[in-house]
């Protein structure tokens, strides 16, 4: 039994020093300063790409709307969702070998709410002008009515 906790004690011994030599050779302390900026331009470029995979997908969603066929963009899309595959493959490669934390790309969902708050924030900021606008159109309207004569719609 003695040279059991001998064997456990080695085979430890051997993991502690693989494990440490083999995170001293890929770890952050090999991460220079290029590969991190790299890394940082790899998660834009899919950001990016994501952002024009949706846009292209409302591009075809409108298209299927006005009854047209939106081959071109499908292949559009095809090739978008190809480079953004490569894209996260090389970005899940770099986070494992160089231990840098890979940020979860946003859903489609998200992108979709991001263009929602902007256009609520644009509608906001002439949501004055809408106002007057209104105002303009009511009191025309009220002239326009106050104009009719409705005694020429008797039924006599």
């Amino acid at each position: 039994m003695h040279n059991s906790y001998r064997y456990i004690a080695g085979m430890l011994a051997v993991l502690v020093i693989t494990t440490t030599s083999v995170k001293a050779a890929a770890g952050p302390d090999t991460t220079t300063p290029a590969i991190k900026a790299e890394f940082r331009k790899l998660c834009s470029k899919r950001d990016h790409l994501l952002r024009t995979l949706v846009k292209l997908d409302n591009k075809a969603a409108d298209m299927v709307a006005e009854g047209k066929d939106p081959i071109e963009i499908n292949a559009e899309q095809m090739a978008a969702q190809d480079e953004i595959d490569l894209v996260q493959l090389k970005l899940e490669s770099m986070s494992i070998r160089h231990d840098l934390v890979l940020p979860k790309p946003r859903s489609h969902e998200d992108y979709q709410d991001g263009d929602r708050e902007l256009r609520h924030k644009v509608r906001a900021m002439f949501l004055t002008g809408h106002e007057r606008t209104s105002r303009v159109m009511l009191q025309r309207t009220r002239i326009i009515l106050a104009r009719i004569d409705f005694t020429d719609f008797n039924e006599n």
